[in-house]
């Protein structure tokens, strides 16, 4: 019902994809009173978002919306220090959940993301990066031994 609302006000406002998904994500983060302490804090965060991933996927289904999803989300781990170590999961989430494709995420990891925080979330995603880009070539060569 939600999804079905928020595309028809979409389509009557004519507001972009990538302006609903900042929206929405603002929206799914703010409806939790979030645990006190930062280990448990990831695993609520995990939980609540994978309950909302269908809502989330359904506005992010441009590239640069889902680069708008991941910037919302290094910005809310920024500006909430408990996410702070939770970033990586929630990409990886998001990953699995078919909010985010790979494309996006490594064009955040080359140059679009934000200053804030960088060095860490850099750091947190640098491991999933390189199985991202080893999987896109493993697909490739096995595209190309097809042939």
């Amino acid at each position: 019902d939600i999804i079905l609302y928020v595309k028809e006000e979409m389509k009557k406002n004519n507001i972009p994809e990538p302006v609903v998904i900042g929206i929405v994500w603002s929206s799914v983060m703010s409806t939790v009173e979030w645990n006190k302490k930062e280990e448990l804090v990831a695993e609520q965060a995990i939980k609540h978002l994978k309950q909302n991933s269908p809502l989330l996927a359904a506005f992010t289904t441009q590239g640069q919306s889902e680069l708008t999803l991941l910037l919302k989300i290094q910005e809310y781990c920024y500006d909430n220090i408990h996410f702070m170590k939770a970033f990586q999961k929630i990409v990886v989430l998001f990953y699995k959940a078919e909010v985010l494709s790979e494309e996006p995420i490594l064009k955040w990891y080359k140059d679009a993301h934000v200053a804030k925080g960088k060095s860490v979330f850099l750091e947190q995603m640098k491991k999933f990066v390189e199985w991202l880009k080893n999987a896109e070539e493993e697909s490739e060569s096995e595209a190309e031994e097809g042939d």
